[in-house]
């Protein structure tokens, strides 16, 4: 912007640093705010590490580039109460999560040690903002370059990212500034923008190692253009910024030559080889994910498209489809003026200054269908500088009087959005109760324990159980806890029935990744938290009850746990497992002790349970469901006359859901009977619908608990479907039960109160019309 009108002049630079300064203030609260992240440890170690020790020996182990981390480490060099590198136990091995653990999870102030660290990173993001506006400002005015630096500042992503510890803003600083550089060497055609390219690229290369996707677009670009100069001339200009590049790459590893094992000579930056071999076996062995109900190693194809939809902030995505409106219709020529002061012509555009804003991010982004590695949107984030850019168009194009209010009334909602979400940044989401969708570093990195720790202050909690997947130690925030699984340190749990207490479980692994099994915690997400600190980490109260002393697991139809999981799951090795055919008969044992029921899900539980929990299978589809029962809650419907069996079971009576019937219909009988004593030999129950003529017209004997799992005082429920034949003829049909011996078929005696003997028991009449 040229200063021929001073007000508006120092208006809009007023309006540039105000943006930066939002950017800078929101990014210090989140700094402030949130915990050290799972992430943030081992970048931090290893860069410090680096620094102290002057020794790569970490880097194959961290699979990452040294130069972010050694850049947000650099303030820790005055930090003079950490420990050298050298002298903690598992340096010699190389062993990162020995360092991590004593530079960074055991350090005694962790707020200084984040702050520290996350400053360099917040000077980049701000870096990062200024050449945002400087590429939109070139491309397509003044007003563009405060769009899109206002879609930047403003998106949570970029605040929460912006000032965290990691390598994806430093990626996303590089690259924009490499290909920013390269557009201008296409617009100018002067050696130091390649020169400057080079230098960008091979910082990018030297932060993260997806930067070498980079290198081809850049090469690709200053290889074909500009047009103008001579083939050769391009020629030497791709050679010398993707030499650069490599010089750079090089530097950073401080000009190491070395051979590794399989290769017999010595290789520039082998490091960085030997980091690259180690990504590639990540990839193959997968990353756990999670993805709306889903966990998997390998990822999905649509995982991005997904994370880029819920996350990336609505109006942004509104605009987003605007401006791809607005270009389409220029480039098609259908729209009269597409840019101020033009009539509509595509040429005013200038097609060659898309090339390098839009040919990495297109490319970039079909690369993530093909991701087997889903653990975030920070993964996205070299896009957005170039989505901001894009959006920015708008500014070049004339709006109706109703666009350009709907565009303001966008504008004003990012700040808003941010602003409702504040401090919690990495946990926006488009939708409510994004950890439904999406958990990991797109919520749930382990930056809430201060939350936990101003929470239990609140509510007077002295120690809670905590559940996480980072190795940080709550102590050092002030909170008490016990660990549960997936930490290693973790105590006793039983995931059936936790003991009682409060608890603090992240959402990553409420979802079931990183657990020893996605149903870990499947007890707690069906259940409503008493809190949601920063969206991210759950509490729950679980008052004391009685501990269940039995366990009924479905095993037919459809086999669901064995009984040592089931034993397992409850925290009891001594616990009583009966196994049974659910779809025909329930247990009650003797006494008033609690159990539970182990059911597949398409199966009906037995009356007076409660559902406790419905654990799923990775792929989302249902697995199983937990139920909670007291014994002695369940009575028959009607009872009967005291009658004697002469066997080892008694009669207490039964339930039939209808009198009447129909020919067709399925009459469903439940009859209830008590263990006595334990049987010797194989038995049946027998329902037998039996028609006006005496005989019996449908038959429906069965056993849903086999003998051997029977206890004295048991009480076993019996379910007879019997279906009444098409062809019956309307009358009086009698119910009827029973038991016999299965090796003989040899039925037992019933004998009524006046002591007359039957080899049957009549329940009622049914009356069948037609």
């Amino acid at each position: 912007m040229t200063n021929s009108n001073p007000k508006l002049f120092v208006v809009h630079w007023s309006l540039i640093i105000l943006l930066l300064l939002c950017l800078f203030a929101q990014a210090m609260t989140h700094a402030r705010t949130a915990s050290i992240t799972f992430d943030e440890g081992p970048h931090l170690a290893i860069g410090y590490a680096t620094l102290r020790a002057g020794d790569l020996r970490l880097q194959p182990v961290h699979i990452h580039p040294p130069l972010a981390n050694l850049l947000a480490a650099a303030p820790l060099l005055l930090q003079d109460d950490l420990p050298d590198p050298r002298a903690i136990s598992g340096w010699e091995i190389a062993s990162l999560s020995a360092i991590t653990d004593t530079v960074v999870w055991q350090y005694p102030h962790p707020r200084r040690l984040a702050l520290a660290s996350r400053f360099p990173i917040i000077l980049m993001t701000l870096l990062l903002g200024t050449i945002i506006y400087r590429w939109a400002n070139d491309l397509f005015g003044p007003r563009a370059g405060l769009l899109a630096l206002l879609l930047y500042a403003f998106d949570p992503n970029i605040i929460a990212h912006g000032s965290l510890v990691t390598t994806d803003m430093a990626l996303a600083l590089w690259g924009t500034a490499a290909l920013f550089l390269v557009a201008r060497y296409l617009r100018l055609a002067r050696r130091r923008y390649w020169i400057g390219a080079g230098v960008m690229l091979g910082l990018g290369l030297a932060s993260k190692v997806s930067a070498i996707s980079l290198a081809p677009v850049v090469g690709l670009l200053c290889l074909l253009w500009p047009r103008s100069l001579p083939w050769q001339r391009r020629l030497s200009a791709t050679a010398g910024c993707l030499a650069l590049a490599a010089l750079v790459l090089w530097a950073a590893y401080g000009f190491e030559m070395r051979p590794l094992p399989g290769i017999p000579f010595p290789l520039p930056a082998a490091t960085h080889v030997e980091i690259y071999r180690s990504l590639q076996e990540h990839y193959q062995l997968g990353h756990p994910s999670f993805l709306m109900g889903q966990n998997s190693d390998h990822g999905w194809w649509y995982y991005f498209p997904v994370a880029f939809a819920l996350k990336t902030p609505w109006p942004t995505l509104i605009l987003m489809l605007v401006a791809s409106g607005q270009v389409g219709k220029c480039a098609s020529g259908q729209v009269g003026k597409c840019a101020s002061g033009q009539v509509g012509k595509w040429a005013s555009l200038q097609v060659g200054k898309w090339r390098a804003l839009l040919l990495f991010p297109l490319l970039y982004a079909a690369s993530t269908f093909f991701s087997s590695v889903n653990i975030g949107y920070r993964h996205l984030l070299p896009l957005l500088p170039f989505l901001f850019i894009f959006v920015s168009c708008i500014t070049h194009h004339a709006l109706r009087l109703t666009l350009r209010i709907t565009f303001y009334a966008l504008l004003l909602c990012l700040p808003i959005l941010a602003l409702r979400i504040a401090p919690h940044y990495l946990a926006y989401f488009n939708v409510p109760d994004g950890y439904r969708y999406l958990v990991d570093s797109n919520l749930d990195w382990g930056q809430n324990l201060w939350q936990l720790r101003d929470w239990m202050d609140e509510h007077k909690v002295e120690r809670v159980y905590y559940a996480h997947y980072s190795p940080a130690r709550p102590q050092v925030y002030a909170v008490q806890a016990d660990f549960l699984p997936p930490d290693p340190r973790a105590v006793d749990f039983a995931p059936f029935d936790p003991a009682p207490g409060v608890y603090a479980i992240g959402a990553t692994v409420l979802q079931g990744a990183y657990t020893p099994d996605v149903n870990t915690y499947a007890w707690f997400r069906a259940r409503e938290p008493a809190a949601r600190l920063g969206h991210a980490l759950f509490v729950y109260r679980v008052p004391a009850r009685p501990a269940p002393a039995w366990a009924a697991v479905c095993a037919a139809p459809t086999p669901v746990l064995a009984p040592e999981q089931v034993r397992a799951g409850f925290g009891n090795a001594d616990m009583r497992v009966i196994l049974l055919d659910c779809g025909q008969s329930w247990i009650y044992p003797a006494g008033d002790e609690f159990g539970g029921y182990v059911l597949p899900p398409d199966v009906e539980p037995p009356p007076g349970a409660t559902l406790e929990a419905a654990a799923r299978h990775p792929d989302a589809s249902p697995f199983y469901n937990l139920y909670r029962v007291e014994s002695g809650v369940l009575l028959p419907g009607q009872a009967v006359d005291v009658v004697t069996l002469d066997g080892p079971l008694a009669f207490l009576g039964y339930q039939v859901e209808a009198v009447g019937a129909r020919p067709g219909q399925v009459i469903e009988l439940w009859t209830f009977w008590e263990v006595k004593k334990a049987p010797d030999r194989p038995l049946s129950l027998m329902a037998h619908l039996i028609g006006p003529d005496g005989s019996a017209i449908t038959v429906g004997d069965g056993l849903g608990v086999p003998v051997d799992q029977w206890r004295l005082g048991d009480v076993i429920v019996q379910r007879h479907l019997l279906q009444v034949p098409e062809d019956a003829p309307a009358g009086e049909y009698q119910l009827q039960t029973g038991a016999y011996w299965l090796d003989t078929m040899e039925r037992w005696q019933v004998c009524d109160r006046e002591g007359v003997v039957y080899n049957h028991l009549v329940l009622e009449m049914v009356e069948v019309t037609r």
